[in-house]
């Protein structure tokens, strides 16, 4: 256990990008392939949770402040969709599957997780372009929303959710925008850090592994 330890600890960026791709590209590989797509979709928690640490790996610092404020991003994201889930208020009327593994009010625990990962990406990708920052909160929700537009159908095909008709309504994007304006405003306005160059590469590579999967999956 110490030798993994210790080898996570002096794993370089360029060496985390390049298990990334691999990553994604057997992901792809796996869901597009008929024998192996079911075997896919169960490991689809253990995906999440690979990303997850690999982004925070790299975050630095690990402060009161940056602590309170990830936990408090996973806490808010998640009750929005325990609420929208439950009542149809935010989203639209929805259901989870079985694919994002534990629930928690009908809600799987990983989802907050997944919020803070995603807004944490497009925050740091912003960050790179000055001119880009100063209207990070609403280019950054703006790609939030383009992200879900391309995951839709995609959650949808792999259970991980189901939308009633099986039409996903506009109510969700509005609400995916609004949610994401929030959380990267936290972000700006608390001066969290993203100096981390794995969460903006987590994000793209999410979002192409789902720009494939839109096109190609049956």
């Amino acid at each position: 256990m110490s030798r993994l330890i210790n080898y996570f600890k002096q794993l370089k960026v360029a060496e985390a990008t390049r298990f990334l791709v691999i990553f994604y590209v057997v992901g792809i590989t796996g869901f597009l392939v008929p024998f192996t797509r079911n075997i896919f979709e169960w490991m689809i928690p253990l995906s999440l949770c690979v990303n997850f640490f690999m982004l925070f790996l790299f975050h630095r610092p690990y402060d009161k402040k940056h602590l309170f404020f990830f936990s408090s991003v996973v806490v808010f994201s998640f009750a929005v969709e325990a609420l929208g889930v439950n009542t149809g208020l935010v989203f639209g009327e929805y259901v989870y599957g079985r694919s994002l593994a534990v629930k928690l009010f009908e809600t799987p625990i990983l989802i907050g997780f997944n919020w803070l990962m995603l807004t944490y990406g497009v925050v740091q990708l912003f960050r790179v372009y000055p001119l880009l920052r100063k209207y990070s909160i609403v280019l950054g929700a703006l790609l939030m929303v383009i992200f879900d537009f391309v995951m839709e159908p995609v959650a949808m095909k792999t259970g991980m959710w189901s939308w009633g008709f099986n039409n996903v309504p506009l109510q969700n994007y509005w609400a995916w925008f609004v949610v994401a304006a929030l959380i990267i405003a936290g972000f700006e306005l608390l001066k969290i850090k993203t100096d981390n160059k794995i969460g903006g590469r987590i994000f793209l590579f999410q979002f192409f592994f789902f720009l494939i999967l839109n096109i190609f999956l049956k």
